[in-house]
């Protein structure tokens, strides 16, 4: 009806509404004109059709936008059929735009809550002769920052305190501040470790679990209609895709390490079929293009954890970086200083066609000397075959942060291991090992093994390892291992024959459950030194864990009583439990005892009197999904979401409230004009929901639950609508009767 009584028709102009197919796909009808042998559809009919119309030429026919089909892209045909019924487009491939298919795109990121809290973990124990100690690792979290400190205590030394910083997670830049105690270390094999007091800055790609930070293969093709694509990972289908005509390219296949086929089975909407076959190897140590790790630090040395004070006189200094160049290249430097020494250099992480190379070069120069290192590395992971390789140089004067505190300085290492699956329950694996120390010692190790796995679960370890240290004695070691499962249980018997003679032993096991329960270890052998071996009985509940240890070795005898535990303050409430591990949160189900309340859809606990509970073991900066029962829950309780996703940083927590009420009925009489009102509908806004409730014959209306407050609710009576002011007074009766409310027409 537009196009007809269009005011600047050309004369010539035919319109039409036919259905628009496009390369065979028909999406609908549309509006079309036929001007000068030329077809204009309309705009948001090609929309609907997926076509990118910004570069075509455009018309505006009664106030609507139409698109000249022949500017779409170079060779684009239309043709009406002979019905005069639809129009047939005919577009090449390049008419489209490239899409960039997500096989497994990344969870939501869910943003990180928290209250302020404050946790101490605690370790006693209690030993024979005397023998007894206190561990404890407390902090105070706030936001996505955290002050934590370890301290410990022995009848010996005293108290002594451990590692002390502030750590702050910036969560836009995916970096983490650290202020105090932390370990400077270099990545690339030929620089030092050093514990440090001071300042540093590092890339931290846990604050995004979701990330992949290593390079992924990219599959790219061209479908001349819309199809779906199958996706195969090592032969096993892994996602089937519904893609649009045009070129598409899948990303985001989120392979793991090692070598991987990845074939792509492309179906057109005419039952044909065609494949894409691509083999990559991928590597964690690599970084995606794009991406870069890096850390500062800066501070003076601290000689170890148990040593309390900072050598002023050692500052350290730790530079170090990394991009991800390309697909197949990462590349970086990395320099350390500190009292009279200086340490720096390049490396390369290079994807090989079979395999990954790493290298790496530094030049040293301490208290007037210069010399050289050297790290090259070969690692190449198959389904049924691997196989590794490296070599780490040193020059004599050679020098690296932290050296001063090392008990012997390696001057060179070979090393090289090979594993092999023949079958799918064999694996076999064999090493070589070369080290020299600076003191001219020389240690040759050499080891041979195999794992079977046998029925119902069963599995068969055997090892020979030799052992040479310059020209002394070799150490040969056999050992044979069989383990059998029993669920959370398992029964192992193992012998071991060394230059001292053979032993036998037998083991048995069974973990702790996630909740309250027990669990035991024990380990015993006789060999040519006597019965030695170790038994551990432990027990966990909702507020610590409890262990008992007796060990004996070399003819002693010994036995410890080991309780460990945490304390958390949160939202006003102090909390006993076992040892935190990640973030934490406290579920509150108001005045509901005894609601199960699950983690993962795993139960983790019941509320208190107070209807309260703490989750603890929540994964950091991830998305952990919280929920109740609602079968615990009383019939005559309104129960809002079961379940909710919640992120918390490290070391941190938050508290997840359920909406749970005692329903609370509403009723009354609505009145118009000082009538009553004969049939009709009430509704109104609450809670960001809109409620509604039919009106009788007599003007009744009936709110199952509604909270106490002042609400404008609309009545639509008899084809008009007015207002009716609905005032709920807070009450714990089970059914609130508001009696007359009067209404007012709407203007």
């Amino acid at each position: 009806m537009a196009l007809a009584v269009a005011s600047r028709a050309h004369a010539q102009d035919q319109r039409m509404l036919l259905d628009l197919c496009v390369n065979g796909r028909c999406y609908g009808t549309s509006f079309v004109v036929l001007r000068d042998g030329h077809y204009l559809v309309d705009a948001d009919a090609l929309a609907r059709a997926d076509l990118p119309t910004a570069n075509a030429q455009v018309s505006i026919v009664a106030d609507r936008r139409f698109i000249d089909v022949a500017t779409l892209a170079a060779g684009a045909k239309a043709a009406m059929d002979a019905q005069g019924t639809r129009l047939d487009l005919v577009l090449p491939a390049e008419a489209w735009s490239a899409k960039q298919v997500a096989v497994n795109p990344g969870a939501r990121r869910v943003a990180p809550a928290a209250v302020p809290s404050v946790y101490v973990n605690y370790a006693a124990d209690v030993g024979s002769a005397g023998r007894s100690s206190l561990f404890l690792d407390g902090g105070l979290s706030r936001g996505v920052g955290a002050l934590r400190s370890t301290a410990s205590w022995t009848r010996d030394d005293g108290w002594r305190r451990g590692l002390t910083r502030y750590e702050y997670d910036d969560l836009e830049h995916m970096r983490r501040w650290t202020v105090g105690d932390q370990f400077a270390f270099s990545s690339d094999g030929l620089g030092g470790t050093a514990l440090i007091g001071g300042i540093g800055v590092g890339r931290a790609f846990d604050l995004d679990p979701y990330l992949i930070t290593f390079p992924q293969p990219t599959v790219s093709g061209v479908l001349q209609a819309p199809g779906t694509i199958d996706v195969y990972q090592n032969g096993v289908l892994v996602a089937q895709r519904a893609v649009g005509a045009g070129p598409f390219s899948l990303a985001g296949l989120g392979l793991g390490p090692g070598s991987n086929d990845v074939r792509v089975v492309v179906h057109d909407p005419f039952g044909g079929t065609r494949e894409l076959q691509q083999s990559f190897y991928g590597a964690t140590a690599a970084l995606a293009p794009g991406l870069s790790e890096f850390a500062f630090q800066l501070g003076a040395e601290r000689p170890s954890q148990d040593s309390g004070r900072y050598d002023g006189d050692r500052p350290a200094l730790l530079a170090r970086q990394r991009w991800g160049i390309t697909d197949w290249l990462t590349a970086g430097y990395r320099v350390e200083a500190g009292k009279d020494l200086v340490n720096a250099g390049p490396s390369a992480d290079i994807r090989l066609p079979v395999g990954y190379l790493h290298a790496a070069l530094a030049a040293s120069r301490a208290d007037g000397a210069s010399a050289t290192g050297q790290a090259f590395a070969y690692d190449y992971t198959g389904r049924s075959f691997g196989f590794s390789t490296g070599v780490q140089l040193y020059g004599r004067d050679y020098r690296r942060l932290g050296d001063e505190f090392a008990f012997a300085r390696v001057r060179s290492q070979r090393y090289a291991n090979a594993s092999w699956s023949p079958f799918e329950r064999l694996t076999l694996q064999a090493s070589l090992g070369l080290a020299t120390y600076a003191d001219g010692q020389r240690q040759r190790s050499q080891g041979l093994s195999g794992s079977v796995r046998l029925g119902y679960g069963a599995t068969l370890l055997l090892a020979l390892t030799r052992t040479r240290t310059n020209e002394e004695a070799t150490d040969t070691q056999a050992f044979a291992n069989l383990v059998i499962p029993f669920g959370r249980s398992s029964f192992g018997v193992n012998a071991t024959h060394d230059d001292f003679g053979t032993s036998y032993g037998v083991s048995a096991q069974r973990s702790l459950p996630s909740d309250t329960g027990y669990g035991y270890a024990v380990d015993a052998s006789h060999g040519p030194d006597g019965l030695a071996g170790r038994a551990e009985l432990d027990y966990q509940n909702a507020y610590a864990r409890v262990a008992a240890i007796g060990t004996r070795f070399a003819g002693q005898s010994g036995g410890d009583l080991l309780v460990s535990g945490s304390l958390l303050a949160l939202d006003g409430r102090v909390f006993a439990g076992r040892p935190l591990e990640g973030g934490y949160a406290l579920v509150e189900v108001p005045g509901m005892e005894g609601v199960d309340v699950t983690r993962e859809n795993q139960s983790v606990g019941r509320t208190d009197g107070r209807g309260d509970v703490l989750v603890p073991g929540l994964l950091p900066y991830q998305a952990n999904r919280i929920g109740l029962d609602q079968a615990d829950v009383p019939a005559q309780y309104a129960v809002g979401a079961t379940a909710e996703s919640v992120s918390v940083p490290r070391f941190g927590g938050t508290v997840v409230r359920f909406d749970v009420h005692p329903l609370q009925a509403v009723r009354g009489q609505l009145m118009l004009d000082g009538a009553g009102v004969r049939y009709g509908t009430l509704e109104l806004d609450a809670a960001g929901a809109t409620l509604r409730s039919p009106v009788g014959a007599d003007g009744s209306f009936y709110f199952g639950d509604l909270a106490a407050g002042r609400y404008v609710a609309r009545l639509h009576h008899e084809g008009s609508y007015a207002r009716c002011a609905l005032e709920v007074p807070a009450s714990q009766a089970p059914i609130r009767n508001l009696g007359s409310v009067a209404c007012t027409p709407a203007p």
